[in-house]
């Protein structure tokens, strides 16, 4: 009776390939644990107690999400079958909530110093609505968190291959593409995997990132472009006036904000390129 499927030991220390309930298969990963030194040709008898390997698994909420190894991580297919991620996530959900509660402890404190003078203010929504946006992401992540740990096995569906760990050719392996990311090479073509500090990711949403990232550039640049304009107005006011204080201050204090979007539309801009070479595979091949 053939074993079920799942990744085995196959006879090379340090790795392990998978067995599709039949026969083996090229599939080929990294062992996480120390496995049986062999198995017979007919089939697997060994198996990995460390739990499940990196891939793609079906998840309660219907769509597959990757599993890193350790964790779910914000990559998953989407409803039409196409690859997506979450709305908003990230890879450190402590810091996400401790942003959260630092803006929401300022857009209050703003609120209770606007209580103290005439009028009503409404200046601490910046802040709260910063904060929601952070708490958002937190409460997010921390659901993908929760999805219990895989226990079928992973998906090997076409739209997901080469997969992390498999081979098609010599020289397959990991290769720097940044100073701390590598890509999977199968020997012969580029995977859509890469793999950090915080484990092996997919990188099929690359297109999808860098839009989104040039469109927040845009309106960052256009932030800027209407605080240079409203801060251009006052500072004339003020010019005009000479004892209108504060439009002088208002105009040059917006002034000011304007440059500083317009220095932080230029890092985003500047990031495409770093994206690029970290979502999307070379054109070239690795230098073996």
């Amino acid at each position: 009776m053939n074993a079920a499927p799942g990744w085995y030991d196959a006879g090379t220390p340090g790795r392990v390939r998978w067995w599709d309930g039949t026969q083996w298969t090229a599939h080929e990963a990294d062992a996480p644990a120390a496995v049986a030194a062999s198995a017979p040709p007919v089939g697997p008898t060994s198996t990995i107690a460390a739990g499940p390997l990196p891939g793609w698994y079906v998840t309660p909420a219907g769509p597959a999400r990757w599993w890193d190894g350790k964790k779910w991580t914000a990559m998953r297919t989407k409803t039409d079958g196409s690859h997506g991620t979450d709305w908003a996530s990230t890879e450190q959900v402590g810091f996400a909530w401790a942003l959260g509660a630092v803006f929401a402890s300022l857009g209050t404190v703003q609120f209770v110093l606007g209580t103290l003078a005439p009028g009503v203010s409404f200046a601490g929504i910046p802040m709260l609505l910063v904060a929601a946006l952070w708490f958002g992401i937190a409460i997010q992540t921390t659901a993908v968190l929760r999805i219990p740990v895989p226990t079928s096995a992973p998906l090997m569906a076409e739209a997901f291959r080469p997969l992390p760990g498999e081979q098609e050719g010599p020289g397959a392996g990991w290769y720097p593409i940044t100073g701390t990311t590598g890509r999977w090479w199968t020997g012969a073509r580029w995977s859509q995997y890469t793999n950090s500090k915080f484990g092996i990711r997919p990188t099929f949403h690359a297109p999808q990132a860098q839009a989104a990232l040039r469109w927040v550039g845009i309106g960052v640049f256009a932030l800027a472009a209407i605080a240079l304009i409203i801060g251009v107005f006052f500072i004339i006011v003020g010019a005009n006036d000479p004892s209108d204080y504060a439009s002088s201050v208002i105009g040059w204090v917006t002034a000011v904000g304007a440059v500083v979007f317009a220095g932080l539309g230029a890092v985003v801009f500047a990031m495409t390129r770093y994206q690029t070479r970290l979502l999307f595979p070379p054109s070239e091949p690795p230098r073996v």
